[in-house]
């Protein structure tokens, strides 16, 4: 061995001499200098855990303006390394009686509920609670067993069975949420009581319980919707931890008191949202005293989210799909969605649904049943999960098959008679006009659908159906939330669902019908694809992610370099002929009322057959030569095409700045 050799080996002997030596001394401090000390200090004290919450990330609109954030405010808890259990009836009695005489709420989730004589009753409604409280762990009751049975069980488990049963309820339904909510777990210490008290009932407990150190006031980030009836189906809320959820998050650091996301981005984004949770440490001597408070763990918020959308375009968009629902005149037209997206990067601007709701309402008592009992299903996002038959707005996808496949050239002429007879059948769809010799230009302009059964004809389902699915129908766009990938009529979707499917009805599928269902999104996404040049981007909600400070970036879409999901097949020239075609629908066809628009506009009405009124649908991008943005509206049983058409005209005005 060298000389090098010899010192590195000495270096190493002499370093592990050195630590054991350390742990000795330490061992021997421990046991033998101050063993007593230590052993004295075990006995007379308990360490507990003091969970510090996280503040929950905000949600922001592209701009920065808020959709939900965070406002400081205050809570009552109770902190049971500091309350002995004999108090602890008492002191939840002291409280109740604090906040009912100010008339502020104490967290009451106890699903029974006191009726006339005494009685007890589950309440309406919480079926899932209830399940729970007679479930094997809690209760262990059986399924059948009544709100008198619980209640008498939970009465003798929390020491309350001799109080009258207006009292008796107060306290089983704290004592039943502290455990729940881990309050009685070995290394728990405390539990949340009241949540956002007003700053009067802040000082009073502080004064009135100065010497009940088992209760304190803690800081309290209540999360605050901001334009809370702005886009409710895409932010989503949120709610306490289910136990299922609890299952799937507690080695995340989750516990049974945390508020998780529900729906909407709060829920698709948890991972991000909701930070991490501190702790603090407490070494409690017997008497209550605190002897020892070690380093705390820092709790981290969670980030900061921007969304793709433009609140003020958003809130055109609302208004105007609301005043176009209730104008329709019709009897069944409750309804409707319409979905904005950049053709940059197809990132959506606004998405609305009509019939909405009030997030911040949510909490509000009988809100929530009132939205599930309406029949317009005001809580289903139709501009991302409805489907509808499109109607004529199919036609410019024909088109783009049928150039492709060298099935029609644009100078190629259709005669059109009003009504249009399958060759060697007696199969027929009628026009809504008689337009003779029509071209491609004209039968757009025109919607002429004798025109497009030929067209569909020649192109057979296959190819129709090949080509929708580039553009974005018939498949998922890949955004974040919960979409629904629509209905391409043919063989394969007969079969599903047990029916058998004829070639003949192919003439009907071109013209957006048979059982052609397409989302607003679809919608969107599809003339997006058109106004691009052919390239289908990822549709998506999310702009970035950053830190909650807004300080660092964690994830970004750059509008830049956006994800492209797939090409149309379709070559520059063909595609600029449809362009073109839907042009003309503005210059000379059945959108005119944009023909002296302050951009070129380039569109295609549609109205689609359905049981009950007929639908109104509407797509288009703008400007003509240097497309920006990309609409598609569906109004369910509007009937009027002017409806859409003024939807798609309200967001365009907001967008190019003429309101």
């Amino acid at each position: 061995m060298n000389l090098k050799g010899k010192s590195r080996y000495v270096f190493c002997i002499v370093l592990i001499v050195f630590i054991f030596s350390c742990y000795v001394v330490r061992l021997v401090d421990w046991q033998i200098v101050n063993g007593e000390v230590y052993r004295e200090r075990a006995n007379r004290s308990s360490i507990y855990r003091n969970k510090t919450d996280a503040l929950r990330g905000e949600i922001l609109d592209v701009n920065g303006v808020g959709f939900v954030e965070n406002l400081t405010g205050y809570k009552i808890l109770i902190d049971r390394f500091a309350l002995p259990a004999e108090k602890e009836n008492q002191t939840i009695l002291d409280l109740i009686a604090l906040l009912k005489l100010k008339n502020e709420p104490f967290i009451d989730e106890l699903p029974i509920k006191l009726i006339s004589g005494g009685q007890f009753e589950f309440v309406e409604g919480k079926e899932k609670e209830i399940k729970e409280l007679k479930g094997k762990n809690r209760l262990n009751l059986n399924s059948y067993s009544t709100a008198s049975e619980c209640m008498e069980k939970l009465a003798k488990k929390y020491n309350c069975e001799n109080f009258e049963p207006k009292i008796k309820r107060d306290i089983v339904s704290v004592k039943y949420n502290m455990d729940v909510n881990g309050y009685y777990d070995s290394m728990a210490s405390s539990y949340i009581f009241a949540d956002d008290i007003s700053s009067e009932l802040l000082m009073i407990v502080s004064e009135k319980f100065q010497d009940n150190q088992g209760v304190r006031i803690g800081l309290s980030a209540k999360r605050q919707p901001v334009n809370s009836d702005l886009a409710p189906h895409i932010i989503g809320s949120v709610g306490k931890i289910s136990e299922e959820q609890y299952e799937t998050f507690k080695d995340k650091g989750y516990s049974l008191a945390d508020v998780v996301g529900k729906s909407g981005i709060e829920s698709v984004m948890e991972e991000y949202l909701h930070g991490v949770a501190g702790e603090k440490k407490v070494e409690v001597a017997k008497d209550g005293s605190v002897l020892h408070t070690p380093n705390a763990k820092e709790a981290k918020p969670g980030n900061t989210i921007y969304l793709t959308i433009d609140s003020r375009l958003q809130k055109a968009a609302n208004e105007s799909l609301a005043r176009a629902v209730r104008s329709s005149g019709q009897y069944d037209c409750v309804a409707g969605g319409v979905v904005a997206l950049s053709v940059k990067d197809f990132s959506v601007l606004a998405a609305a649904t009509y019939p909405s709701y009030d997030l911040a309402k949510l909490s509000e008592p009988g809100y929530y049943s009132q939205l599930v009992n309406d029949k317009t299903n005001p809580l289903f996002n139709r501009a991302f999960q409805g489907v509808f038959a499109p109607g004529s707005i199919f036609k410019p996808l024909v088109a783009c098959g049928a150039l492709e496949e060298g099935v029609l050239t644009p100078e190629d002429k259709v005669k059109c008679v009003g009504i249009y007879h399958y060759p060697g059948h007696n199969f027929t769809t009628k026009c809504l006009g008689v337009h003779g010799n029509a071209d491609l230009n004209y039968a757009m302009a025109k919607s002429c659908n004798v025109y497009f059964s030929e067209v569909g004809r020649r192109l057979g389902i296959e190819n129709m159906n090949l080509y929708s699915k580039k553009f974005g129908l018939g498949v998922k766009t890949g955004i974040e939330l919960t979409e629904t990938a629509g209905v391409l009529a043919g063989p394969e979707y007969s079969k599903s669902i047990g029916s058998r499917w004829s070639n003949l009805v192919t003439i009907k599928a071109a013209i957006g019908q048979s059982d052609n269902q397409f989302s607003p999104l679809q919608l969107a996404t599809y003339v997006a694809t058109i106004a691009s040049g052919g390239n289908r981007y990822r549709t998506h909600l999310i702009r970035k992610i950053t830190d909650y400070r807004r300080e660092n970036i964690i994830m970004e879409n750059n509008p830049d370099t956006p994800e492209l999901i797939d090409t149309s097949g379709v070559s520059q020239e063909h595609l600029n002929m449809v362009k073109n075609a839907m042009r003309q629908v503005v210059l000379s066809g059945t959108a005119t009322n944009f023909n002296n628009y302050i951009v070129p506009i380039a569109a295609k009405t549609g109205t689609a057959q359905n049981s009950g009124s007929d639908h109104t649908t509407f797509i288009c991008f703008a400007p003509y030569e240097n497309p920006e943005i990309a609409i598609g509206v569906v109004i369910e049983h509007g009937v009027k095409g002017m409806i859409s058409k003024i939807v798609a005209k309200d967001i365009m005005d907001a967008y190019f700045g003429a309101k």
